[in-house]
Protein backbone atom coordinates (compact mmCIF):
# COMPACT_ATOMS: atom_id res chain seq x y z
CA UNK A 1 0.00 0.00 0.00
CA UNK A 2 1.67 3.44 -1.09
CA UNK A 3 2.45 6.29 1.91
CA UNK A 4 0.04 8.19 3.60
CA UNK A 5 0.05 11.36 1.46
CA UNK A 6 0.27 9.62 -1.64
CA UNK A 7 -2.89 7.71 -0.15
CA UNK A 8 -4.40 11.24 0.34
CA UNK A 9 -3.54 12.14 -3.38
CA UNK A 10 -5.14 9.20 -4.88
CA UNK A 11 -8.35 9.31 -2.63
CA UNK A 12 -8.87 12.82 -4.05
CA UNK A 13 -8.27 11.84 -7.38
CA UNK A 14 -10.62 9.47 -7.21
CA UNK A 15 -13.40 10.85 -5.09
CA UNK A 16 -13.38 13.47 -8.26
CA UNK A 17 -13.15 10.76 -11.19
CA UNK A 18 -16.00 9.11 -9.41
CA UNK A 19 -18.30 12.14 -8.99
CA UNK A 20 -18.26 12.93 -12.58
CA UNK A 21 -18.84 9.34 -13.76
CA UNK A 22 -21.72 9.34 -11.68
CA UNK A 23 -22.92 12.35 -11.92
CA UNK A 24 -22.43 11.75 -15.51
CA UNK A 25 -24.74 8.15 -14.60
CA UNK A 26 -26.94 10.03 -13.05
CA UNK A 27 -28.06 12.57 -15.77
CA UNK A 28 -27.88 9.45 -18.42
CA UNK A 29 -30.22 6.98 -16.22
CA UNK A 30 -31.84 4.51 -18.53
CA UNK A 31 -34.99 3.98 -17.01
CA UNK A 32 -35.16 8.26 -16.60
CA UNK A 33 -33.88 9.89 -18.97
CA UNK A 34 -33.58 7.71 -22.09
CA UNK A 35 -36.80 6.33 -21.84
CA UNK A 36 -37.99 9.69 -21.80
CA UNK A 37 -35.46 10.67 -24.80
CA UNK A 38 -36.89 7.60 -26.96
CA UNK A 39 -40.62 8.32 -26.25
CA UNK A 40 -40.55 11.30 -27.21
CA UNK A 41 -38.26 10.85 -30.56
CA UNK A 42 -40.89 8.19 -31.43
CA UNK A 43 -38.59 5.27 -31.12
CA UNK A 44 -39.78 1.88 -31.31
CA UNK A 45 -41.53 0.22 -28.10
CA UNK A 46 -38.65 -2.90 -29.28
CA UNK A 47 -35.91 -0.02 -28.20
CA UNK A 48 -37.05 1.14 -24.94
CA UNK A 49 -37.22 -2.19 -23.69
CA UNK A 50 -33.77 -2.75 -24.34
CA UNK A 51 -32.71 -0.47 -22.35
CA UNK A 52 -32.13 -1.62 -19.08
CA UNK A 53 -31.07 -5.40 -19.70
CA UNK A 54 -28.43 -3.69 -21.99
CA UNK A 55 -26.78 -0.58 -19.96
CA UNK A 56 -26.45 -3.36 -17.01
CA UNK A 57 -26.20 -7.02 -18.57
CA UNK A 58 -23.57 -5.66 -21.56
CA UNK A 59 -21.55 -4.51 -18.71
CA UNK A 60 -21.35 -7.35 -16.58
CA UNK A 61 -21.22 -10.43 -18.57
CA UNK A 62 -17.72 -9.86 -20.38
CA UNK A 63 -15.85 -9.24 -17.23
CA UNK A 64 -14.49 -12.59 -17.03
CA UNK A 65 -12.83 -12.80 -19.99
CA UNK A 66 -11.75 -9.04 -20.00
CA UNK A 67 -10.08 -9.49 -16.52
CA UNK A 68 -7.58 -12.15 -17.68
CA UNK A 69 -6.58 -9.66 -20.31
CA UNK A 70 -6.03 -6.83 -17.73
CA UNK A 71 -3.79 -9.27 -15.27
CA UNK A 72 -0.88 -9.08 -18.33
CA UNK A 73 -0.39 -5.64 -17.52
CA UNK A 74 1.32 -4.25 -14.25
CA UNK A 75 -0.35 -0.76 -14.33
CA UNK A 76 -3.62 -0.97 -15.18
CA UNK A 77 -5.30 2.81 -15.00
CA UNK A 78 -5.35 3.21 -18.48
CA UNK A 79 -7.85 1.11 -18.82
CA UNK A 80 -10.18 2.94 -16.50
CA UNK A 81 -9.22 6.09 -18.67
CA UNK A 82 -9.60 5.07 -22.09
CA UNK A 83 -12.96 3.50 -20.65
CA UNK A 84 -14.87 6.47 -19.17
CA UNK A 85 -13.42 8.67 -22.02
CA UNK A 86 -15.42 6.27 -24.26
CA UNK A 87 -18.92 6.20 -22.24
CA UNK A 88 -18.13 10.18 -22.62
CA UNK A 89 -17.79 9.82 -26.36
CA UNK A 90 -20.71 7.58 -26.11
CA UNK A 91 -23.37 9.52 -24.78
CA UNK A 92 -22.28 12.91 -26.60
CA UNK A 93 -23.51 10.70 -29.22
CA UNK A 94 -26.93 10.22 -28.08
CA UNK A 95 -26.92 14.11 -27.65
CA UNK A 96 -26.34 14.39 -31.26
CA UNK A 97 -28.71 11.64 -32.23
CA UNK A 98 -31.37 13.63 -30.22
CA UNK A 99 -31.13 16.42 -31.72
CA UNK A 100 -30.67 14.98 -35.40
CA UNK A 101 -32.70 11.34 -35.43
CA UNK A 102 -36.49 10.58 -35.15
CA UNK A 103 -38.72 7.26 -35.03
CA UNK A 104 -36.67 3.80 -35.51
CA UNK A 105 -33.30 5.61 -36.72
CA UNK A 106 -33.06 7.46 -33.36
CA UNK A 107 -33.65 4.58 -31.64
CA UNK A 108 -31.37 1.92 -33.02
CA UNK A 109 -28.56 4.51 -33.21
CA UNK A 110 -29.01 5.03 -29.43
CA UNK A 111 -29.04 1.12 -29.09
CA UNK A 112 -25.86 0.79 -30.66
CA UNK A 113 -24.72 3.37 -28.87
CA UNK A 114 -25.54 1.99 -25.13
CA UNK A 115 -24.07 -1.17 -26.57
CA UNK A 116 -20.60 0.43 -26.57
CA UNK A 117 -21.18 2.40 -23.84
CA UNK A 118 -21.82 -0.56 -21.64
CA UNK A 119 -18.98 -2.25 -22.66
CA UNK A 120 -16.82 0.48 -22.10
CA UNK A 121 -18.46 0.75 -18.61
CA UNK A 122 -17.49 -2.75 -17.59
CA UNK A 123 -13.85 -2.32 -17.93
CA UNK A 124 -13.96 0.75 -15.94
CA UNK A 125 -15.90 -1.50 -13.23
CA UNK A 126 -13.43 -4.39 -13.02
CA UNK A 127 -10.35 -1.81 -13.52
CA UNK A 128 -11.83 0.78 -10.72
CA UNK A 129 -11.96 -2.19 -7.87
CA UNK A 130 -8.83 -3.62 -8.95
CA UNK A 131 -7.18 -0.02 -8.44
CA UNK A 132 -9.16 0.33 -5.87
CA UNK A 133 -8.08 -2.42 -3.69
CA UNK A 134 -4.46 -1.25 -4.93
CA UNK A 135 -4.36 2.41 -3.54
CA UNK A 136 -6.80 2.77 -0.96
CA UNK A 137 -6.71 1.21 2.53
CA UNK A 138 -9.12 -0.83 3.47
CA UNK A 139 -10.60 1.45 6.47
CA UNK A 140 -11.54 4.26 3.55
CA UNK A 141 -12.51 2.53 0.53
CA UNK A 142 -16.32 2.62 1.55
CA UNK A 143 -16.15 6.13 2.41
CA UNK A 144 -14.79 7.00 -0.71
CA UNK A 145 -17.60 5.26 -2.98
CA UNK A 146 -20.05 7.24 -0.46
CA UNK A 147 -18.75 10.35 -0.66
CA UNK A 148 -18.53 10.52 -4.61
CA UNK A 149 -22.12 9.29 -4.57
CA UNK A 150 -23.65 11.53 -2.20
CA UNK A 151 -22.06 14.43 -4.37
CA UNK A 152 -23.45 13.42 -7.74
CA UNK A 153 -26.95 12.42 -5.87
CA UNK A 154 -26.66 15.79 -5.12
CA UNK A 155 -26.45 17.49 -8.39
CA UNK A 156 -29.28 15.39 -9.28
CA UNK A 157 -31.32 16.86 -7.07
CA UNK A 158 -31.23 20.23 -7.99
CA UNK A 159 -32.12 18.36 -12.10
CA UNK A 160 -34.33 16.84 -10.62
CA UNK A 161 -36.00 19.78 -9.09
CA UNK A 162 -35.75 22.01 -12.23
CA UNK A 163 -38.20 19.46 -13.63
CA UNK A 164 -40.48 19.39 -10.64
CA UNK A 165 -40.71 23.47 -10.81
CA UNK A 166 -41.02 23.08 -14.64
CA UNK A 167 -44.86 24.35 -15.74
CA UNK A 168 -44.62 23.16 -19.07
CA UNK A 169 -46.58 19.35 -19.53
CA UNK A 170 -44.30 18.08 -21.55
CA UNK A 171 -40.25 18.89 -22.37
CA UNK A 172 -38.30 19.79 -24.89
CA UNK A 173 -36.06 17.11 -26.55
CA UNK A 174 -33.26 20.12 -27.02
CA UNK A 175 -32.88 20.15 -22.98
CA UNK A 176 -32.25 16.27 -22.75
CA UNK A 177 -29.95 16.47 -25.39
CA UNK A 178 -28.20 19.34 -23.32
CA UNK A 179 -28.37 16.85 -20.30
CA UNK A 180 -26.29 14.48 -22.06
CA UNK A 181 -23.73 16.56 -23.54
CA UNK A 182 -23.17 17.60 -20.05
CA UNK A 183 -22.93 13.72 -18.85
CA UNK A 184 -20.54 13.45 -21.78
CA UNK A 185 -18.34 15.99 -21.03
CA UNK A 186 -18.06 14.88 -17.07
CA UNK A 187 -16.86 11.16 -18.39
CA UNK A 188 -14.29 12.73 -20.13
CA UNK A 189 -13.48 15.34 -17.55
CA UNK A 190 -12.92 11.80 -15.22
CA UNK A 191 -11.08 10.15 -18.00
CA UNK A 192 -8.35 12.98 -17.60
CA UNK A 193 -8.16 13.08 -13.62
CA UNK A 194 -8.01 9.17 -12.97
CA UNK A 195 -5.08 9.62 -15.82
CA UNK A 196 -2.85 11.38 -13.18
CA UNK A 197 -3.22 8.26 -10.44
CA UNK A 198 -0.30 7.38 -8.72
CA UNK A 199 -0.74 3.34 -9.10
CA UNK A 200 1.70 0.66 -7.79
CA UNK A 201 2.59 -2.10 -10.23
CA UNK A 202 0.81 -5.26 -10.13
CA UNK A 203 1.85 -9.11 -10.65
CA UNK A 204 1.16 -10.14 -13.76
CA UNK A 205 0.15 -13.13 -16.16
CA UNK A 206 1.07 -13.68 -20.17
CA UNK A 207 0.47 -17.14 -20.37
CA UNK A 208 -2.55 -18.86 -21.64
CA UNK A 209 -5.94 -17.84 -23.82
CA UNK A 210 -8.00 -14.83 -21.72
CA UNK A 211 -11.30 -17.00 -23.06
CA UNK A 212 -9.79 -20.50 -21.28
CA UNK A 213 -8.67 -18.61 -18.53
CA UNK A 214 -11.98 -16.82 -17.95
CA UNK A 215 -13.72 -20.60 -17.84
CA UNK A 216 -10.89 -21.20 -15.18
CA UNK A 217 -12.08 -18.76 -12.91
CA UNK A 218 -15.21 -20.40 -12.51
CA UNK A 219 -12.94 -22.49 -10.14
CA UNK A 220 -13.38 -19.37 -7.55
CA UNK A 221 -17.04 -20.54 -7.04
CA UNK A 222 -15.94 -24.44 -5.78
CA UNK A 223 -12.92 -23.28 -3.62
CA UNK A 224 -14.22 -19.93 -1.99
CA UNK A 225 -17.34 -20.73 -0.15
CA UNK A 226 -17.68 -17.53 1.28
CA UNK A 227 -17.66 -15.87 -2.49
CA UNK A 228 -20.11 -18.44 -3.40
CA UNK A 229 -22.68 -17.11 -0.65
CA UNK A 230 -21.84 -13.72 -1.57
CA UNK A 231 -22.53 -13.79 -5.16
CA UNK A 232 -25.75 -15.81 -4.29
CA UNK A 233 -26.71 -13.33 -1.92
CA UNK A 234 -26.05 -10.53 -4.16
CA UNK A 235 -27.91 -12.09 -7.56
CA UNK A 236 -30.96 -12.28 -4.83
CA UNK A 237 -30.58 -8.27 -3.33
CA UNK A 238 -30.29 -7.48 -7.27
CA UNK A 239 -34.42 -7.80 -6.90
CA UNK A 240 -34.09 -4.28 -5.55
CA UNK A 241 -32.77 -2.38 -8.79
CA UNK A 242 -34.78 -4.70 -10.46
CA UNK A 243 -38.13 -3.75 -9.08
CA UNK A 244 -37.26 0.04 -9.47
CA UNK A 245 -38.78 0.63 -12.69
CA UNK A 246 -42.03 -0.67 -12.00
CA UNK A 247 -42.20 1.76 -9.25
CA UNK A 248 -41.61 3.90 -11.61
CA UNK A 249 -44.54 2.53 -14.01
CA UNK A 250 -46.82 2.59 -11.07
CA UNK A 251 -45.84 6.39 -10.29
CA UNK A 252 -46.32 7.15 -13.81
CA UNK A 253 -49.73 6.04 -14.03
CA UNK A 254 -50.74 7.33 -11.05
CA UNK A 255 -50.18 10.67 -12.02
CA UNK A 256 -50.83 10.62 -15.53
CA UNK A 257 -47.27 11.35 -16.81
CA UNK A 258 -47.09 14.98 -15.86
CA UNK A 259 -43.47 16.50 -16.00
CA UNK A 260 -43.74 17.16 -12.19
CA UNK A 261 -43.98 13.44 -11.26
CA UNK A 262 -40.32 12.60 -13.41
CA UNK A 263 -38.82 15.45 -11.83
CA UNK A 264 -40.03 13.91 -8.32
CA UNK A 265 -38.78 11.09 -9.31
CA UNK A 266 -34.98 11.77 -9.66
CA UNK A 267 -35.29 14.28 -6.77
CA UNK A 268 -36.21 11.17 -4.84
CA UNK A 269 -34.16 8.95 -6.19
CA UNK A 270 -31.28 11.31 -6.28
CA UNK A 271 -31.42 12.92 -2.76
CA UNK A 272 -31.84 9.04 -1.63
CA UNK A 273 -28.02 8.62 -2.92
CA UNK A 274 -26.94 12.21 -1.46
CA UNK A 275 -28.19 11.46 2.05
CA UNK A 276 -27.44 7.96 2.75
CA UNK A 277 -23.97 7.31 0.84
CA UNK A 278 -21.77 8.54 3.17
CA UNK A 279 -23.82 6.86 6.22
CA UNK A 280 -23.57 3.25 4.33
CA UNK A 281 -19.83 4.34 3.18
CA UNK A 282 -19.12 4.12 7.10
CA UNK A 283 -21.14 1.46 8.16
CA UNK A 284 -19.49 -0.43 5.29
CA UNK A 285 -16.17 0.28 6.82
CA UNK A 286 -17.35 -1.06 9.86
CA UNK A 287 -18.99 -4.68 8.48
CA UNK A 288 -20.11 -4.64 4.73
CA UNK A 289 -22.28 -7.67 5.57
CA UNK A 290 -24.55 -6.08 8.14
CA UNK A 291 -24.80 -3.34 5.43
CA UNK A 292 -26.29 -5.61 2.59
CA UNK A 293 -28.28 -7.71 4.91
CA UNK A 294 -30.02 -4.45 6.59
CA UNK A 295 -30.37 -2.48 2.92
CA UNK A 296 -31.57 -5.58 1.79
CA UNK A 297 -34.51 -6.52 4.50
CA UNK A 298 -35.61 -2.93 4.32
CA UNK A 299 -35.71 -3.16 0.64
CA UNK A 300 -37.96 -5.84 1.32
CA UNK A 301 -40.72 -4.34 3.90
CA UNK A 302 -40.55 -1.17 1.29
CA UNK A 303 -41.95 -3.61 -1.38
CA UNK A 304 -44.59 -5.24 0.49
CA UNK A 305 -45.73 -1.67 1.35
CA UNK A 306 -45.58 -0.63 -2.13
CA UNK A 307 -47.60 -3.11 -3.33
CA UNK A 308 -50.35 -2.42 -0.83
CA UNK A 309 -50.43 1.01 -1.53
CA UNK A 310 -50.69 0.49 -4.99
CA UNK A 311 -53.98 -1.11 -4.34
CA UNK A 312 -55.61 2.18 -2.64
CA UNK A 313 -57.38 4.91 -5.00
CA UNK A 314 -56.03 8.39 -4.43
CA UNK A 315 -55.68 11.57 -6.14
CA UNK A 316 -52.64 12.59 -8.03
CA UNK A 317 -51.29 14.99 -5.98
CA UNK A 318 -51.13 12.25 -3.64
CA UNK A 319 -49.88 10.00 -5.59
CA UNK A 320 -47.25 11.98 -6.60
CA UNK A 321 -46.01 12.87 -3.33
CA UNK A 322 -46.36 8.97 -1.63
CA UNK A 323 -44.90 7.06 -4.90
CA UNK A 324 -42.28 10.12 -4.62
CA UNK A 325 -41.97 8.74 -0.97
CA UNK A 326 -41.64 5.13 -1.92
CA UNK A 327 -38.93 5.60 -4.41
CA UNK A 328 -36.91 7.82 -2.12
CA UNK A 329 -37.18 4.58 0.39
CA UNK A 330 -36.09 2.24 -2.27
CA UNK A 331 -33.58 4.36 -3.05
CA UNK A 332 -32.07 4.39 0.15
CA UNK A 333 -32.17 0.80 0.23
CA UNK A 334 -30.46 0.41 -2.76
CA UNK A 335 -27.52 2.89 -2.15
CA UNK A 336 -27.05 0.50 0.74
CA UNK A 337 -27.09 -2.70 -1.02
CA UNK A 338 -24.69 -1.39 -3.59
CA UNK A 339 -22.26 0.23 -1.42
CA UNK A 340 -22.08 -2.73 0.78
CA UNK A 341 -21.69 -5.45 -2.07
CA UNK A 342 -18.94 -3.33 -3.35
CA UNK A 343 -16.93 -2.81 -0.29
CA UNK A 344 -17.54 -6.48 1.13
CA UNK A 345 -16.05 -8.28 -2.00
CA UNK A 346 -12.92 -5.80 -2.63
CA UNK A 347 -12.48 -6.41 1.28
CA UNK A 348 -13.01 -10.22 0.88
CA UNK A 349 -10.79 -10.30 -2.43
CA UNK A 350 -6.57 -9.69 -1.85
CA UNK A 351 -4.53 -7.92 -4.59
CA UNK A 352 -4.02 -11.54 -6.84
CA UNK A 353 -7.37 -12.40 -7.05
CA UNK A 354 -9.57 -8.82 -7.12
CA UNK A 355 -9.72 -8.41 -10.13
CA UNK A 356 -10.86 -12.33 -10.88
CA UNK A 357 -13.42 -12.16 -8.24
CA UNK A 358 -14.90 -9.40 -9.28
CA UNK A 359 -15.06 -10.70 -12.72
CA UNK A 360 -16.74 -13.64 -12.35
CA UNK A 361 -19.17 -11.97 -9.85
CA UNK A 362 -20.12 -9.32 -11.96
CA UNK A 363 -20.31 -11.80 -15.36
CA UNK A 364 -23.08 -14.15 -13.16
CA UNK A 365 -24.78 -11.02 -12.15
CA UNK A 366 -24.94 -10.12 -15.88
CA UNK A 367 -26.90 -13.45 -16.72
CA UNK A 368 -29.00 -12.88 -14.10
CA UNK A 369 -30.08 -9.67 -15.26
CA UNK A 370 -30.69 -10.65 -18.89
CA UNK A 371 -32.81 -13.38 -17.67
CA UNK A 372 -34.50 -11.09 -15.44
CA UNK A 373 -36.35 -9.57 -18.85
CA UNK A 374 -39.17 -12.27 -18.27
CA UNK A 375 -40.30 -10.34 -15.24
CA UNK A 376 -41.91 -7.81 -17.72
CA UNK A 377 -44.08 -10.68 -19.26
CA UNK A 378 -44.82 -11.47 -15.76
CA UNK A 379 -45.90 -7.83 -15.00
CA UNK A 380 -48.14 -7.77 -18.58
CA UNK A 381 -50.12 -10.75 -16.83
CA UNK A 382 -50.32 -10.32 -13.63
CA UNK A 383 -49.74 -6.69 -12.57
CA UNK A 384 -46.77 -4.61 -11.49
CA UNK A 385 -48.21 -4.71 -7.80
CA UNK A 386 -46.95 -8.43 -8.08
CA UNK A 387 -44.06 -8.36 -9.43
CA UNK A 388 -42.27 -5.51 -6.81
CA UNK A 389 -44.22 -8.17 -4.05
CA UNK A 390 -42.20 -11.25 -5.72
CA UNK A 391 -39.21 -9.25 -5.51
CA UNK A 392 -39.63 -7.74 -2.03
CA UNK A 393 -39.44 -11.63 -1.33
CA UNK A 394 -36.28 -12.09 -2.98
CA UNK A 395 -34.86 -9.19 -0.96
CA UNK A 396 -35.34 -10.81 2.42
CA UNK A 397 -33.68 -13.80 1.19
CA UNK A 398 -30.99 -11.99 0.05
CA UNK A 399 -30.67 -10.08 3.55
CA UNK A 400 -30.67 -13.70 5.21
CA UNK A 401 -27.75 -14.91 3.41
CA UNK A 402 -25.70 -11.76 3.68
CA UNK A 403 -26.39 -11.74 7.17
CA UNK A 404 -24.93 -15.47 7.02
CA UNK A 405 -21.36 -14.28 5.87
CA UNK A 406 -18.59 -13.87 7.90
CA UNK A 407 -16.99 -10.45 8.61
CA UNK A 408 -13.72 -9.39 6.29
CA UNK A 409 -13.15 -6.16 7.48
Amino acid sequence: MPDESTVSKNFRQQVIAYVGSKTGDQLSKPGLILTWLLTALGAPAATIGLLVPIREAGSLVPQMVFSQFLRRFEIRRGFWVVGSAVQGLAILGMGFVALFLTGKTAGWSIIGLLVIFSLARGVCSITGKDLLGKTIPKTKRGRLSGLASSISGWVAVAVGIFFALNPAKSLPVELFATLLFVAGTLWLIAAFVMSRLIEETSETTKEGNPFLDALTSLKFLREDKVFLRFCIARALLASTVLSMPFYVVLAHRATEGKAAGLGLLMIAGSLATALSGATWGKLSDRSSRKTLAIAGLSAGVIGCLTAGISELEMDRLAALWIYGGLFFLIGLAHTGIRLGRKTYLVDHATNDNRARLVAVSNTLMGLVLLASGSFGLLAGAVGEQAVILVFAILGILGSVMAFGLPEVE
